[in-house]
């Protein structure tokens, strides 16, 4: 018969206790440890700040053959068409632009394109998040995989599940009796004409002039996002774990940016919750 061999309690305890356990560092330098299958929020390191910042930078504008005697008008269409879109020549959002001076009294023209280019300087009010950032949202949208937010009514930013600590928070599912009481009343103009709701201005019968009442409900009254005034849709909402609260105050959220992410000119941002 063969030996039997001799067990080792301590060393598979010990292998069984490194499979189990991983360490990682946060932002302060210090090593942690996390469970197996829960990496660590990849935190950055914090930033001070705002995302909104002014410089005088240099910029090439191209001119229609349109604009050949009037290049002002040619710099000031070209300028209007980058409001709103990430420019990698400044790297940011152009927000405004102020202060535009031509460095050059002509405008060059290669080969056989009837387009021109000049060279201008120009102050910018610029968008330029950085990871390490705290940003605050508005709660547009919120899934077991992520929640969405809108930035000044204006950028996307986004939070997946993986960057929502689950020692702090977790997902909520609502009920058929929550999702009914959480759902506003609804009407068209046909309905609100047979209820008699429909009200006309004296001595005008143009739709223009016609108003439109939702029992009792102006429309200062109606919220304008879906997550204000603790009205949320969907099938449930990130909560504080162990608690029926939800995330953010009034609708809005705080987050760390971990990521910035320029899709051709759009820029939105991918944030972690602390």
């Amino acid at each position: 018969m063969g030996e039997k061999r001799k067990s080792q309690p301590k060393e598979a305890s010990a292998k069984k206790a490194r499979s189990q356990k991983q360490t990682s560092k946060d932002s302060t330098g210090k090593e942690t440890a996390t469970e197996l299958g829960h990496t660590a929020i990849p935190y950055p390191k914090p930033v001070s700040g705002s995302s909104f910042t002014e410089c005088t930078a240099k910029l090439t504008v191209t001119l229609a053959p349109a604009y050949s005697r009037d290049h002002w008008a040619g710099i000031h269409e070209a300028l209007n068409n980058m409001l709103l879109h990430y420019v990698p020549q400044v790297r940011g959002v152009i927000l405004a632009y102020s202060k535009v001076k031509p460095r050059s009294d002509t405008a060059l023209m290669f080969f056989d394109s009837p387009y021109g280019q000049l060279e201008v300087s120009a102050r910018l009010l610029l968008w330029r998040p950085i990871a390490g950032m705290a940003l605050r949202g508005q709660i547009n949208v919120q899934s077991p995989d992520h929640i969405g937010m809108l930035l000044w009514d204006t950028f996307n930013a986004s939070i997946p599940a993986s960057f929502i600590p689950k020692d702090k928070y977790e997902w909520r599912p609502f009920n058929d009796d929550e999702i009914a009481a959480r759902a506003l009343p609804t009407y068209n103009q046909s309905e609100a004409i047979a209820d008699g709701e429909l009200e006309e201005e004296s001595g005008s019968n143009t739709d223009a002039d016609v108003t439109m009442t939702t029992q009792g409900e102006s429309d200062a009254d109606v919220p304008a996002s879906p997550y204000t005034s603790g009205n949320r849709y969907g099938s449930g909402e990130w909560v504080v774990k162990g608690t029926s609260q939800c995330v953010g105050s009034e609708g809005s959220l705080e987050f760390v940016v971990v990521d910035v992410i320029r899709a051709n000119e759009v820029l939105s941002v991918t944030g972690a919750l602390r």
